[in-house]
C-alpha cells in the first residue's frame, strides 16, 4: 500500500514531535545519525529495550539499542546473493506502558498507520487480530495510543532502521500479574513461529526514584533480573516495588513468553545515563539487547 492510500484510513498523528524529538525529517535524521545509526549496519538482536525520554536526554541511548538490531534490515536479492534475500524484520512488536491513570488492559491500535517524521508506519492488522484472539485482556482502542508518548518516541528509529516494516503497537494499562502473564502467553502463541522476521522493542526507562542512590540500585537490579531471565523474581520485584523501571512489566511479559530462550542479554549502552524529571526524581536510562 502506498503512503497516499493511508489518507483514506485513520492515522495516529504525533503528540510529542517538536517537543520530545525533532519533527522535521532532516533534523530527525541528523539526530539519529549523530547517535551512530546507519541503516542496515549493526547487530541482529531478537529484542531490544530502549528508553522513552526526550531525545536530548535519552536519544543516544535509544540509538545504541536500535544499532544492536539494525543489521536485521531486510536485504533484497542480488547477483551476489544468488537470488536469495535476507528475510530481515517484517514486523516490529512495540511494547509500552501507559503513563498516568488508565484502565486495566492491553490496548491494540485501531489506526491503519502511525505517522513519523520519515513517513507512515503501517499497523500489522493480521497479527494484531491474532493477538486479540489469543487473550481476553486485549482490546482494540485508540484512545490510549492517541495521548501516550512511550511508543511514539521510538517510532522514528523504527522507521529509519526498518523503513519497510509493519508495527504491532501494544500499550499496557496497569500491570497486575495476570495481565503480564496474559501478554506473555499471547506473545508466545502468536510469534513463536515468526521469530526470524520479528523484532521486539520494549519501551522502558530503567528507574525513576526520588533519590539518586535508590534510582541507581533499582536500575542495576532491573538489569540483573533481565539478564538472568528470572521471570518469577521480576514479578516479585514488581510487587514489592524493589524496582521502579517504567516499562518493566512489559519486559517481564517478554521474558515470560519464553521467546528469549537461547538468547543472551547484553547492556549495549555502556554506562547508565542519569537525568532528572520535573518532579525532581532521578531517572536512569540504558539500552539492552537480547542477542
Amino acid at each position: 500500500m502506498g503512503e497516499t492510500a493511508y489518507i483514506r484510513e485513520r492515522i495516529r498523528s504525533p503528540v510529542a514531535g517538536g517537543w520530545f524529538y525533532p519533527e522535521e525529517p532532516a533534523a530527525a535524521a541528523a539526530a539519529l545519525q549523530s547517535y551512530g545509526l546507519i541503516r542496515g549496519i549493526g547487530g541482529k538482536a531478537q529484542a531490544i529495550l530502549a528508553p522513552h525520554g526526550a531525545w536530548d536526554l535519552s536519544g543516544a541511548v535509544a540509538g545504541r539499542a536500535f544499532r544492536a538490531a539494525a543489521g536485521r534490515e531486510r536485504k533484497w536479492p542480488s547477483v551476489h546473493s544468488g537470488g536469495q534475500h535476507d528475510q530481515g524484520v517484517s514486523r516490529v512488536v512495540l511494547l509500552g506502558t501507559i503513563h498516568g491513570d488508565s484502565e486495566e488492559g492491553l490496548f491494540l491500535s485501531e489506526s491503519g498507520a502511525f505517522e513519523t517524521p520519515f513517513g507512515y508506519l503501517p499497523v500489522d492488522r493480521k497479527y494484531s487480530r491474532a493477538l486479540a484472539s489469543s487473550s481476553p485482556f486485549f482490546e482494540f482502542n485508540d484512545i490510549p495510543h492517541l495521548r501516550e508518548h512511550s511508543l511514539e518516541i521510538l517510532l522514528p528509529l523504527v522507521k529509519y532502521c526498518f523503513p519497510s516494516t509493519r508495527i504491532i503497537p501494544i500499550l499496557m494499562g496497569l500491570s497486575r500479574p495476570a495481565l503480564i502473564s496474559g501478554l506473555a502467553w499471547a506473545l508466545q502463541t502468536v510469534f513463536e513461529p515468526l521469530l526470524e522476521s520479528t523484532l521486539f522493542v520494549v519501551s522502558c526507562n530503567l528507574s525513576n526514584c526520588p533519590d539518586e542512590e535508590t534510582a541507581r540500585f533499582h536500575a542495576e537490579e532491573c538489569i540483573r533480573l533481565l539478564g538472568e531471565k528470572d521471570f518469577p523474581a521480576l514479578i516479585t520485584a514488581l510487587k514489592e516495588k524493589s524496582i521502579s523501571a517504567c516499562g518493566a512489566p512489559l519486559a517481564a511479559s517478554l521474558l515470560g513468553s519464553g521467546l528469549m530462550e537461547g538468547k543472551t542479554m547484553k547492556q549495549v549502552s555502556g554506562p547508565l545515563t542519569k537525568a532528572g524529571d520535573e518532579k525532581g526524581n532521578t531517572i536512569y536510562y540504558g539500552a539492552l539487547a537480547f542477542i
